[in-house]
């Protein structure tokens, strides 16, 4: 099963993501065997997040951190949510990896594609598409 959640994003910093469409429809990629995240941009693999093996401490310490921040509340383009469920951490991570991408930063895109890897067991890939000013992002779930 695949959950398409579209999400066109600006790659200003003001306007990060916004959820235009949610579908479920039967998975038309072939996924590799293995139990990797990996991110594909514009049809390219660009990000990998590699799930066996364990997460070495100071990673978990980072992820509970951005947990605890995220605690707090969060920022999305619907205003704020005080207690933001799993979905909307997704969503604002998600947003931030983008924007993490368009500003070239790549280690730490890495580092939250590995977030949503370890929050979002079921996730996949993530295919995302970038024309001259926005993004579409499809997440493709088990």
């Amino acid at each position: 099963m695949r959950l398409d959640i579209v999400k066109i994003c600006s790659r200003s910093p003001a306007m990060l993501a916004t959820i235009t469409q949610v579908r479920q429809a039967p998975s038309r990629y072939s996924f590799p065997m293995n139990n990797d995240l990996i991110l594909y941009l514009n049809g390219q693999a660009c990000l990998e997040a590699t799930r066996s093996g364990g997460v070495p401490g100071h990673v978990r310490a980072w992820l509970a951190r951005l947990d605890a921040d995220m605690d707090d509340g969060i920022e999305l383009d619907d205003g704020p949510v005080a207690a933001p469920d799993v979905q909307q951490r997704g969503q604002f991570v998600l947003a931030r990896l983008l924007a993490a991408l368009g500003e070239g930063k790549t280690d730490f895109a890495r580092s939250l594609l590995f977030y949503l890897a370890t929050r979002w067991p079921e996730l996949r890939a993530i295919r995302v598409t970038e024309d001259a000013s926005n993004w579409t992002a499809e997440l493709d779930f088990t």
